[in-house]
């Protein structure tokens, strides 16, 4: 089996197993048709949500699978367990080092931002218990599936296509594509807001945007700079520190 292929394999079934961790957590089913909804059983309904997410892993992994090694990036763990000759060597321990510090800093400084804007940000989003997600899909789907999307896909995408227009690769290119990619990855947080409020203030568009692409920039260096499997670890942790602060402060 050609190891693209297995790598693509790989990638898809653990960004499906982040789309299926969304069934802990309570699906907004708001902008689903009435008919819809009156038509089929909850558990049919939400099984059908989780159809769009997964063809977005499809077509993401299918990207990063393309495009990640003609801009030196790394997907290391993955690699090597699947047996490619010559993949970037790694170490293990700087990869689970590195992804609980840069995750650190990411989950203090988003729960910190999310504690400073807090007071100015309308009821229908911070007193709204049915978008919370279980600590399984913050895990999952937030530290894997966004991942694989966000940055395998698009990060990546953006990197070789900076690569094909300047011809060269340095720091630079890399940190526009994880730019250009948090910037997206704070905008994808946009639609659900629109969903609980009828007309956003100025500042939560500000406060969503600007807190996701905090750790968005976070989760893309180190991608570039200690491979997947790290962005992985720093987002995931990010959200057990976020969950941790939450508790302690209330």
């Amino acid at each position: 089996m050609n190891f693209k292929f297995k790598l693509w394999l790989a990638l898809t079934i653990t960004g499906f197993i982040g789309v299926a961790s969304l069934l802990f957590s309570q699906i907004p089913i708001d902008n689903v048709p009435k008919q819809v909804v009156d038509s089929m059983s909850p558990e049919t309904l939400r099984l059908l949500l989780l159809i769009n997410p997964a063809l977005l892993v499809m077509v993401f992994t299918t990207i990063g699978i393309l495009l990640y090694d003609k801009v030196k990036l790394s997907v290391p763990i993955f690699e090597k367990m699947l047996g490619k000759s010559n993949y970037v060597s790694f170490s293990g321990k700087k990869i689970l080092v590195q992804g609980i510090l840069l995750g650190s800093v990411a989950g203090i400084f988003m729960g910190v931002i999310t504690k400073l804007f807090h007071p100015y940000l309308p009821l229908e989003l911070t007193a709204n218990k049915e978008v919370e997600l279980n600590v399984i899909t913050k895990l999952l789907y937030g530290g894997v599936t966004e991942e694989l999307l966000m940055h395998f896909g698009l990060m990546t995408l953006f990197a070789w296509i900076l690569f094909k227009i300047t011809k060269k690769l340095n720091a630079t290119l890399y940190w526009i594509a994880i730019v250009l990619a948090a910037l997206l990855f704070g905008l994808g947080h946009l639609p659900i807001v629109f969903q609980l409020i009828a007309e956003p203030t100025l500042m939560t568009y500000v406060y969503i945007i600007f807190a996701n692409s905090i750790g968005g920039v976070i989760f893309g260096y180190a991608y570039y700079k200690r491979g997947l499997e790290c962005a992985i670890i720093v987002h995931a942790f990010a959200h057990l520190v976020m969950i941790s602060l939450d508790w302690f402060i209330g």
